[in-house]
């Protein structure tokens, strides 16, 4: 294995050597330097409500992803609440191993020091960082800003509401649309790539979470109804979806700019969202309209890799989580010190699904830890959602309430893919083999 100084700790004038020393221990030429890596991850986003995943709600730009290159059909996220997740996406953590556990508490809501992200194995290897994201819960607040040479971040922070028990952060002020994160996106892009290394940047878009910042008027033209509603009505759900939509469209803009910019054929893709949302359907369900939850309306979330090393139009059945992202780009990025087998990592490298080579089967963890997280109000209502973990194999979920133990869920997800029919008590040793997982 080469050993190189890190070059996050050289002068700029060495990093270039560094790098292609590295370049050379990946087994390319000197001027050929390793592909730059581009994570996008959508806020609240279902794949059912993208066309590519069977969606009726039209998403040419993420059709397109798909299209040039591979669709995972049955990838988990690792919580229903953005900062968890996110950490998780960024780490290849599950939450257990990289302690951001809530969006707000006395302790446990921000991402420790101590932990290594994405962004910070592609620095040591010579790459320029930087993140542009959509809205305060995954600020430098929460502690996403550590190994980013450029972030753009919010400045808030979490305030207790006036007469509630319940912390929040201003919705209005603290967010971004797409429109404006993909602009700034393909600005820090050129700023990035401005001293000839690689890059790697992470954009964030919010749209699909609330209706605070709608999309144009003419984007909005499909939303019938009138009446105002929660997340399980007509209204929200048809304003979401459109929402989606224009986030699509504002994704279909970046790898336009890339394209323009001759960088598409150079860039590793990677495209998840940190969670889904409960809509009417979930409400119908399981009683519930938003997240927070781990059913599969709520975890269940697209994900895609496109680029260097990465078939095209190619769809994959296998059971995969979120946690498998860092894993799989380090592994595509074939730098010898960054091999995720070099690393502790809590997800595993899809490269070899990808190479028409086989994985052994595999589990998805996750968890809500909602009775700990002071911006969690739904514990009154829903008090079994206070302590939620969950283990899935593909086959079989078992969502586990230790703190009302008679209130958990075995569900087969091949015969019950909507999570309607609890087996815990008929399928007792099912229940056994995944508790001993779990």
């Amino acid at each position: 294995m080469l050993v190189t100084p890190n070059p996050t700790h050289l002068s700029p004038s060495w990093r270039p050597l560094a790098l292609m020393g590295l370049v050379l221990a990946a087994g390319c030429s000197p001027d050929r330097q390793p592909p730059n890596v581009l994570l996008v991850t959508l806020d609240t986003t279902r794949p059912d409500y993208l066309s590519c995943y069977g969606g009726t709600n039209r998403t040419p730009g993420f059709d397109a992803l798909a299209r040039s290159g591979v669709r995972f059909e049955s990838a988990l996220a690792t919580s229903a609440v953005t900062p968890v997740s996110h950490a998780s996406i960024l780490t290849g953590l599950n939450p257990y191993e990289h302690g951001l556990r809530v969006l707000s508490a006395d302790s446990g809501f921000r991402l420790p020091a101590s932990s290594t992200t994405l962004a910070g194995y592609l620095k040591s290897a010579g790459y320029a960082t930087g993140a542009v994201h959509s809205a305060f819960p995954v600020s430098g607040y929460f502690g996403f800003n550590q190994d980013f040479d450029r972030f753009e971040s919010f400045d808030g922070s979490m305030q207790l509401l006036p007469g509630a028990q319940k912390t929040t952060w201003n919705l209005d002020a603290l967010q971004r649309r797409s429109d404006a994160t993909t602009a700034l996106a393909l600005e820090v892009i050129d700023d990035l790539r401005s001293d000839g290394r690689p890059f790697f940047l992470w954009v964030h878009y919010w749209d699909p979470h609330d209706p605070t910042l709608l999309p144009p008027p003419e984007w909005l033209t499909a939303v019938s109804s009138t009446a105002a509603g929660g997340a399980h009505s007509a209204r929200y759900e048809e304003v979401y979806a459109a929402e989606v939509r224009y986030m699509d469209r504002q994704f279909e803009g970046l790898t336009d700019g890339l394209e323009e910019s001759g960088l598409r054929e150079t860039t590793l893709i990677a495209l998840t969202a940190d969670h889904g949302q409960g809509l009417s359907d979930g409400f119908r369900r399981h009683g519930w309209a938003a997240h927070r939850m781990t059913y599969q309306e709520q975890i269940h979330v697209p994900l895609m890799f496109a680029g260097p090393g990465v078939p095209v139009a190619t769809t994959h059945s296998t059971l995969a989580s979120t946690v498998d992202i860092v894993p799989t780009l380090l592994d595509l990025v074939g730098i010898p010190d960054l091999h995720p087998s070099q690393l502790r990592l809590g997800g595993r490298s899809l490269r070899p699904l990808l190479e028409g080579r086989d994985l052994p089967p595999g589990s998805a963890y996750a968890d809500q830890v909602n009775g700990y997280d002071f911006n969690a109000s739904m514990t009154g209502p829903r008090p079994d959602a206070a302590f939620l973990f969950t283990i899935c194999d593909g086959t079989w979920k078992l969502i586990w309430r230790p703190h009302m133990p008679e209130a958990s869920e075995l569900f087969h997800l091949v015969r019950d893919p909507l999570e309607t029919v609890n087996v815990i008590q008929s399928e007792r040793q099912v229940y056994l083999r995944l508790m001993a997982d779990l």
